[in-house]
Parts: C-alpha cells; structure tokens; sequence
C-alpha cells in the first residue's frame, strides 16, 4: 500500500462490504476494504436469500461468485403444520426461473473478500477502523499490525453490520425497535428432507425453520419470546434445541443430526440508522438497516445495495448526488420491510389483540391470496409496494365487511 489514497475505503470486508468493493474494483475504482476479523467465524445468521434478493446479486455481476461461494438454488418455501406440508408459499419450477439460494455464511465470506481482491481491491486483516475525521476529504485512521495508518478516500463506506460503529459518522445514530420475541438456532449434518426448499412449521407464538446453508450443512432455526426460550431451555441444550424442532417437523427429518456450529439466539427488532449519508460516508447492509431476522430480507437488502450504490456511483459523475439518490432508495426499501415485520409480530404475540389480527389475515388470505402484493414480497421485494394503513387493513382483513 504505497499510496494510502483511494477512491472509495469500505470499513466491514464481510459479504456486503466485499461485494461492493470487488464491484467497484472490477469496474477501475481504487477500493480498500479493512476487515478487522482474522478469519470469518459461525455466528448462526443470514444464510438465505429470497428470490428478489438473489435477482439482485445476479443482476450486480456476481453470479460467478454466487457459485465460488457454494450457494445451493432453493425453488420452494412450503409450510408445515403437524409435521405435514401444508402450503407452498411461492414456488419456482422452471429452470430460467429465479430461485432464492441458501449458503454457509463464513464461506460466503471468505469467498467474498477473495473474490473482492481478485477483482483488485486492495485488503487488509485483521485490522481495525480506530478513527474518522474530515478535513476537506473523508479520512480513515486504521490499526494493523501494531502501527496505525491514515487512508485518505473520495468516499467512505460503512458495512460493519448490525451493530455499526459508522453509523455516528454520518452525522446519524442507531434506531431500535423494541423487542418482540427471539431467533436463533444451530448449524447441523445429518438432515434428511427436499434440499431446494426453505421449509417452516409455525403455530401461534412458535416457528421452526430448516433450509441447506451451502451443499453439505443445514440451518435449524427457532422462533419464540424470550420467556418461552427460558421454558424449554432450546438455547443452551442441542439436545432439547432438536427434539423441540423435531416436535415440528416430518418424522425423520432430525433423527440422525449432529452439531456443526454453535447455539444462539437473538433479538428479533428491526435496527437500522437514522441517517444513511452524510459526512462523504455511506452505510450499505445491516450497518444502513438490518430488518427482523424472521422474516429473513437481511442478505436481499444487502445484495440491493450493492446493486444500487455501485451502480450510482459508476455512472454519476458528482457522487454527493449518487449517494443521496442511494440513501433515498434504501430508505424506501427498508421502510417497506420495517413496517411488514412490524405486521409479522403478532404471529409471536400472545396478547388477544394479535389472536384478533392472526384471525383476519386468515380471512384477508381468503379473500385476496394475493393480499395487496405483500403476500410475494419474497420474490418480488419491496419495490412497488406501499406499506400505509390502508395495506395493513387489507393485510389484516380489517376492511372486509
């Protein structure tokens, strides 16, 4: 690194920042990505991606990477109830069809930030972002190897996740919903059922969800308050963690499973920053918005603001406008899924007010499979879709008479 100028620095080297800058790099920009992990590690999160989302990855130029990474193509989401399949939520049968995908997150990862350099972006880990000033140009002072170094860039990105430090240098900070229940679970071998669908069972209050993370291994996920993880003990015992699942899913699908991965369980509010731009800083991924886990939009947002930002960039001239323009888009997008997983928590919620709504979104699905456009929300996305009063009532059946 002799020159510690660049044209854009990203600060997070995981699936959203290396994207974007293997993007970037590919297309002539100067690109560093500082990763401050070693190596990247299982933390039980994000390893599907519906059909919107993998139409957006395609769409970004990363189909190649899609395949380095070990993506497996899911052409389903069926329901379960009893242990029986119940509905097909969306289906993709045909080849030229766009599936939804799933992948273990820690190799996705890893590919990424190789497939970043190979495209010539400069990279660097572990090390870690220690300081953001702006005197005229953004500036980055980054802690490697026991000597700190300062990047001058055009434009800064911050794509460190949920929990963004970046987020204040936008000028912005975090947002959070309250809390309404928890998801999490463990990564197992050994599971035998239809490997190109993302499979759920759910009663009020309770989910369990199994899908292929990558060609070899499986996600187990459960759904529920945090009282009730208390109750069963599902977060600190592989043992009840299966049998609670296996309560739930065909006979057989569980029987010979064996843990791969660590138990964890986390919160399932939205949070997202309240300010995407600002200060030549822009915020990509979970670092911009990061959307309930249960409802699983998390890598499609991602994937969107790769396609979006780079997209932006290498075709405006002023970038002060292209990131304006992104900020705007992804604040549509996520203010969409926000309000849908705000919908989403009466099916946790034991309250009678939510039996009430979990009643008239059965009698709404009858009316109207469709329900306004909400119901393909997974392989349509957000775009198109207004999330006011009038489509909660309809999503909720409050305007049936």
């Amino acid at each position: 690194m002799s020159a510690p100028v660049f044209d854009v620095v990203i600060v997070g080297g995981g699936i959203a920042g290396s994207t974007l800058g293997g993007v970037l790099a590919r297309a002539g920009l100067g690109i560093l990505v500082v990763e401050k992990e070693a190596r990247f590690r299982d933390r039980i999160r994000g390893e599907g991606t519906w059909p919107w989302g993998v139409a957006e990855a395609r769409q970004a130029g990363l189909a190649d990477l899609l395949d380095a990474a070990g993506t497996v193509e899911m052409r389903a989401y069926k329901r379960y109830e009893n242990g029986q399949p119940v509905e097909t939520v969306w289906e993709q049968p045909a080849p030229d069809d766009i599936p939804g995908m799933g992948f273990l997150h820690q190799r996705f990862q890893e590919a990424a930030f190789a497939w970043a350099e190979a495209q010539g972006a400069t990279t660097i880990r572990p090390a870690k972002a220690t300081k953001f000033s702006h005197n005229g140009r953004p500036t980055l002072t980054v802690a490697v190897d026991g000597s700190e170094t300062e990047f001058t860039a055009r434009l800064i990105v911050g794509a460190d996740g949920k929990l963004s430090m970046t987020r204040r240098w936008t000028g912005g900070e975090s947002v959070a919903d309250p809390e309404n229940h928890r998801m999490g679970g463990v990564l197992i071998s050994g599971a035998v059922y239809d490997r190109e669908s993302d499979n759920v069972s759910w009663v009020p209050i309770e989910a369990v969800n199994w899908f292929a993370a990558g060609p070899e291994m499986t996600r187990l996920y459960l759904v529920m308050t945090a009282q009730r993880l208390q109750e069963t003990g599902v977060d600190r015992s592989f043992a009840a963690l299966v049998a609670f699942a296996a309560g739930h899913a065909p006979d057989g699908t569980l029987e010979h499973v064996e843990q791969q991965g660590p138990i964890g369980f986390f919160p399932n509010n939205d949070i997202w920053a309240s300010r995407i731009a600002g200060n030549d800083v822009v915020l990509i991924g979970d670092a911009a918005g990061a959307p309930d886990p249960t409802q699983g939009h998390g890598t499609a947002l991602l994937f969107h603001d790769v396609r979006a930002l780079s997209e932006l960039l290498l075709s405006e001239s002023n970038w002060e406008t292209a990131i304006e323009e992104f900020a705007e888009r992804r604040r549509q997008a996520f203010a969409v899924i926000h309000e849908v997983d705000c919908w989403h928590n009466v099916f946790f919620d034991t309250s009678a007010e939510a039996a009430r709504l979990r009643e008239g979104h059965g009698r709404a699905q009858q009316h109207d499979p469709t329900l306004g456009g909400f119901s393909a929300i997974e392989v349509n996305g957000p775009a198109g879709l207004v999330a006011d009063e009038a489509a909660r009532r309809r999503y909720f059946g409050e305007d049936l008479r």
